[in-house]
């Protein structure tokens, strides 16, 4: 579970407050997204809860750790071995193939090559990404590189991925694509998801929906049913 109690993050020495109080529980197996206006403070809750950033104020507890207090080297190995991140844009490395990007992180976590190898390519089969593995960035659509960028967060099976705005540069078709892979994912291997998003129609792929204004919780809601994706 990560639990967040009365978190607030100021910026330009105070002049600026992006979170106000947030106490929020993120459960287990859960789909949750999180919607709200421009300057809500969707982003920073994000990079509070992975541990980019900290807060002025509160306590970010992830299984029963408060990564809030760590120092930023201990918050960095934290957040490899136990988040995946999904950005806007993919960011995978340009001169490296799919499946060496995919490769990268469990690198880094000391996985040997072949480990690494045969770990990123079941990952990349998971996003239907398989056929791209030996292809560069540049020769891949929008779409594509945001599934092997998918691939590459759930390579070393973290327990939560986090995603700010996913699709954003996406068409309406790898869009949905998206979602739902998200969604799949989720059922398949049972983790938590968090995701930002201003794209209202995508929110019923989610369980739970957040909704932030002005660094404050406005509502929670439960969303899915069975019937959601039809």
């Amino acid at each position: 579970m990560i639990r967040l109690v009365d978190v607030w993050k100021d910026y330009s020495y105070g002049k600026v407050t992006a979170l106000k109080g947030i106490t929020l529980d993120f459960r287990e197996k859960i789909f949750y997204m999180i919607i709200g206006p421009s300057g809500s403070g969707k982003s920073t809750l994000l990079n509070i809860i992975t541990g980019v950033d900290t807060p002025s104020k509160g306590k970010v507890i992830v299984d029963n750790t408060e990564i809030s207090s760590l120092p930023e080297g201990r918050r960095r190995k934290f957040r490899l071995r136990n988040f995946g991140i999904v950005f806007q844009y993919h960011y995978l490395v340009p001169y490296l193939t799919a499946l060496e990007n995919v490769m990268l992180p469990l690198r880094f976590l000391g996985y040997k090559s072949s480990e690494a190898k045969k770990i990123a390519l079941n990952a990349l089969e998971m996003v239907n990404a398989k056929h791209l593995c030996y292809k560069y960035p540049v020769e891949m659509s929008a779409g594509e590189m945001q599934r092997v960028a998918i691939a590459r967060a759930i390579a070393p099976k973290p327990k939560y991925i986090v995603a700010d705005e996913p699709t954003a540069a996406l068409d309406w078709n790898n869009k949905i694509r998206i979602w739902s892979l998200f969604r799949r994912l989720k059922e398949e291997l049972s983790i938590t998801i968090i995701s930002v998003t201003h794209e209202i129609n995508f929110t019923k792929y989610a369980d739970v929906l957040i909704e932030l204004r002005d660094g404050e919780i406005h509502d929670i809601k439960n969303v899915y049913t069975e019937n959601s994706e039809k």
